[in-house]
């Protein structure tokens, strides 16, 4: 087992991140102090994985919680290994010690972006670099620091975190908050916070995101083959089906959003489009709920605005260049690791360049993993900018005047602008999509980082 940082060492750790910033004014000092009283709650409260299973063994035939909570830890435990040997991830003392918080949540993180913007509000750290987003150890500070941005005139979103890294600087612990996850979803989870031990880029959430949301899917999935659970892997495909057509959705609701924000119409014009578009996804989602996870995404359709767009985009955007990445590194985990170091020393668009897949890979990855389903919301290529529709808009701006555009077999606003089509590919619904997960109804992240 590998032991913790003294007291002394992370005191003094703590201190710095509450002095470095010190020059920058009384809020942020606060802000620092805050989340430095947080971690150190936090680390005090850390007890070692094989006392907590100690005193749980007497225990777990009797106790139902103390045989679940036991059976979790070992089980982290166990990943914790085969990540090592198997994926090249190394824990390095990470998750070897547990922490029973008092909350649902260990960090809540606040995101905002104008209201006709899709470009995020963002805030710097030291070391990590700038995000877009910030956390709070307390939900009540975090929602009312999104009413102060609120005022300033931007949307805002607030999302519970279960798990954040610390990217080295402590032994991060298993946590209370999601130790209790099915156990698919706590071995993403980990290897997810893992990967960001193996790259970071200071400044560049969308890039260490995309990267170990790939780690802990497709980490993942060799976790669950290697110990032949089929029935988990089957679900873990059916739930990722449902979350790609999501993200899918979210996708067409961004660009329609896009293309309404880029006109140049009156701002009165543009934020009642806007609403439209909106509506029209909502719409959209309910029309085809079921095949949207049932449910599952209820709360964030319903809060659903710039900011949220935002929290999903971080995690997600770059996940299909890494994929290509690691099928041109011959899935080898050290090989790909090297080469996403390779990528990360770019300058930033060079970075993105490197992660846009070639037309064969493109090809290859739309065979396997886009096939299940293609989702077309007949609402979002509608008519929102006084008739105009919104894939019209841009010749609007360069001044081609006002095209009309009549879809056949139904007028403005008919009922065909709220449907949703879903057409059944050659692999059938249950096929694997990798590239996309979307977590619920809150993304992680937090302390600058998940």
């Amino acid at each position: 087992m590998h032991s913790t940082p003294s007291r002394g060492r992370w005191r003094a750790r703590l201190a710095a991140l509450v002095l470095l910033p010190a020059v920058a004014g009384c809020q942020t000092v606060a802000y620092y102090a805050h989340t430095a009283l947080g971690q150190w709650r936090v680390l005090q409260a850390r007890e070692p994985v094989e006392r907590v299973l100690e005193d749980l063994a007497p225990r777990r035939h009797d106790d139902p919680e103390a045989a679940r909570l036991y059976e979790r830890l070992a089980y982290s435990q166990a990943l914790l290994e085969f990540a090592d040997r198997r994926l090249a991830l190394s824990a390095d003392g990470r998750y070897r010690t547990y922490v029973a918080l008092d909350r649902a949540a260990v960090v809540w993180n606040v995101f905002a972006a104008p209201p006709l913007s899709l470009e995020p509000h963002r805030w710097c750290y030291p070391v990590v670099g700038c995000a877009p987003y910030r956390g709070f150890f307390d939900e009540a500070y975090a929602r009312r620091r999104a009413e102060a941005l609120a005022r300033l005139g931007l949307e805002t979103h607030v999302g519970p975190v279960a798990a954040y890294s610390t990217l080295g600087w402590f032994e991060d612990p298993l946590l209370s908050t999601f130790i209790a996850w099915p156990e698919a979803d706590l071995a993403a989870l980990l290897l997810h916070e893992l990967a960001h031990g193996e790259v970071w880029v200071a400044g560049d959430v969308a890039f260490n995101e995309s990267f170990a949301t790939f780690v802990g899917r497709r980490g993942l999935t060799e976790w669950l083959e290697s110990r032949d659970e089929r029935a988990a892997l089957a679900a873990r495909a059916r739930a990722e089906a449902d979350q790609a057509r999501l993200l899918r959705l979210l996708a067409e609701l961004r660009s329609a959003l896009a293309r309404v924000y880029r006109s140049d119409r009156p701002q009165a014009a543009r934020l009642h489009a806007r609403a439209r578009v909106f509506a029209a996804a909502r719409a959209c989602y309910a029309a085809g709920r079921e095949r949207f996870g049932g449910g599952r995404f209820d709360g964030l359709m319903a809060g659903l605005n710039n900011a949220s767009l935002v929290s999903v985009a971080t995690y997600e955007d770059l996940v299909p260049g890494f994929e290509a990445v690691f099928e041109s590194a011959g899935r080898d985990w050290p090989a790909f690791y090297q080469r996403v170091r390779d990528i990360a020393r770019l300058d930033p668009a060079e970075r993105r360049l490197a992660l846009r897949p070639s037309g064969d890979q493109q090809v290859a990855q739309g065979g396997d993993h886009h096939g299940a389903e293609h989702v077309e919301c007949e609402a979002l290529t509608g008519h929102f900018l006084d008739g105009e529709p919104t894939a019209r808009v841009d010749d609007d701006v360069r001044g081609r005047g006002h095209r009309q555009h009549e879809r056949a077999g139904g007028a403005h606003g008919g009922r065909d602008h709220e449907q949703l089509r879903v057409h059944a590919g050659a692999h059938g619904a249950g096929r694997e999509d990798r590239h996309q997960q979307c977590r619920g109804g809150g993304v992680a992240g937090g302390l600058g980082e998940e």
